[in-house]
């Protein structure tokens, strides 16, 4: 969500697509630039799951980029810990994603 042609990233337009899941579906945000923590936090708050990653952005505040990937999973891990939600384990994920374990 956010990115330019896409749709706009804003709390009304998540809520309206996670309206439209079937019921116990697994859901997942990508925010593209500086939407990827905004997105991420709504997510974690509602029961859904999280993408970051330098492929959708490079900073992980405003000013200051990224060294790596592992700098934005840092900090999204940081906000599942605060919203009160476990991490998945890669075990998890797998399980989640229905694949190869």
């Amino acid at each position: 969500m956010g990115v330019k042609g896409g749709l706009k990233a804003t709390e009304e337009n998540l809520k309206l697509l996670v309206s439209r899941l079937p019921q116990k579906s697994t859901w997942t945000v990508a925010g593209i630039g500086k939407n990827e923590f905004p997105m991420a936090a709504l997510a974690i708050q509602w029961g859904g799951h999280v993408r970051v990653g330098l492929e959708d952005n490079l900073f992980l505040e405003k000013g200051v980029l990224a060294k790596g990937t592992h700098e934005l999973v840092e900090k999204a891990v940081a906000l599942a810990k605060h919203y009160g939600r476990p991490v998945a384990s890669i075990l998890q994920t797998r399980r989640l994603l229905k694949c190869p374990v």
